[in-house]
């Protein structure tokens, strides 16, 4: 084959996308972590469209739920999670400029979560009805004990811990958007386990001040309810 030749077929041929020596295990966390871009991007859109008020509270609630449902279903991957770092290291790595998403996804919950904004359907369904639902109270109650037997029961862990904490303020939030003294120490807790890596556990000073900050709210919450 002639040199001319030879040049002609190599400026033809297929470039792949990845490095020949890339493995499809490699291929897989770059296409992953890709996504996770991409989702990071969007969250910022839907954040953007809530402060603009182009999205309602519940529409906005249920996709930034799945959304950082998604972020953490992509880093519970090892290799994914190794390849990631963390989250200041990524956004600097590929100059990610997205602060409310990164704000959102730090703190782990939507802002209405967060601050206990409820939906114009969930207002309009509460007017005549009693002050407060003795099953959602019920449901409240039984996640203020569950968070704390579990505690006692030495659960220390972010993957034990954070589901927990997240659907403790989900049930109290069922039962009133009102404010209590405490309720903001439970977000900030939540948001705290949050940030914890997968591997690491809340120490025993810390998980004692836990217990007290949620027999406090406890408390609280009852007092709200009198």
């Amino acid at each position: 084959m002639a040199d001319s030749d030879f040049l002609t077929e190599k400026l033809h041929a297929e470039v792949p996308l990845f490095d020949h020596y890339t493995s499809p295990q490699q291929r897989e966390t770059i296409e992953t972590l890709a996504e996770v871009y991409s989702l990071i991007i969007t969250l910022d859109q839907v954040e953007k469209a809530y402060l603009k008020d182009c999205l309602s509270s519940e529409d906005y609630t249920v996709t930034v739920n799945k959304l950082l449902a998604q972020y953490k279903t992509y880093l519970s991957n090892e290799d994914v999670a190794k390849e990631f770092g963390d989250l200041t290291a990524f956004k600097e790595k590929y100059s990610i400029s997205a602060s409310n998403a990164i704000t959102r996804i730090e703190r782990g919950m939507p802002v209405t979560v967060e601050h206990a904004i409820q939906s114009k359907t969930t207002k309009e369904s509460s007017n005549g009805s009693a002050k407060y639902s003795g099953k959602a109270v019920a449901e409240a109650t039984g996640n203020f004990i569950t968070v704390m037997d579990a505690l006692k029961l030495n659960y220390r862990a972010k993957d034990q811990l954070h589901p927990l904490m997240s659907e403790l303020l989900l049930s109290i939030n069922r039962v009133t958007s009102q404010d209590f003294d405490n309720r903001r120490d439970l977000v900030e807790w939540i948001v705290k386990i949050n940030k914890m890596r997968a591997a690491e556990k809340l120490s025993e000073d810390e998980a004692s001040e836990l217990l007290f900050s949620v027999d406090t709210a406890y408390k609280s919450f009852y007092t709200l309810l009198e």
